[in-house]
């Protein structure tokens, strides 16, 4: 693993003002702002309590802003993962990504946060790869106490 790599996780613990709105039943997206650039965090319900992420970033912020502030944006994407997960509680949640990169370092975070994730009753499953996407599935192994009354 690349010392990079590690810099990124070890900045993960994120305390980044989320902004939750919902555009529906099955949409759920946490924004937040930092330094220039804009992040949506989306979660949409594929199936039944079967959740997938996606983040998109836009921003006015210069080349040399934008990488000074890309820790904050991932470590903010997963300040919004993990308020999730202890909210919603949903059944599986999935993350794609068809950048080598990027999928490192969802597997990275997930494997670090381990403990932490079955501690909130979750476990990850290992990951696959096929071309040209690779998806990062937690799983709820503890019953859910959300309880959605819209549906």
């Amino acid at each position: 693993m690349s010392i990079l790599v590690e810099a990124l996780i070890a900045a993960f613990d994120s305390n980044t003002e989320l902004i939750w709105t919902t555009t529906g039943v099955s949409e759920v997206i946490a924004k937040f702002d930092v330094s220039g650039m804009h992040v949506a965090t989306t979660f949409t319900e594929t199936a039944r309590n079967n959740w997938r992420i996606a983040f998109d970033v836009t921003s006015t912020a210069s080349a040399s802003e934008s990488v000074h502030a890309s820790i904050r944006v991932f470590s903010g994407v997963f300040q919004a993962v993990r308020e999730f997960l202890e909210a919603r509680q949903p059944q599986r949640v999935v993350f794609a990504s068809k950048e080598e990169a990027l999928g490192q370092l969802y597997e990275e975070y997930l494997r670090r946060q381990d403990t932490s994730l079955h501690q909130l009753g979750y476990r990850m499953i290992p990951p696959i790869k096929s071309s040209p996407l690779m998806e990062f599935t937690v799983e709820k192994i503890t019953p859910s106490e959300w309880k959605d009354y819209r549906r």
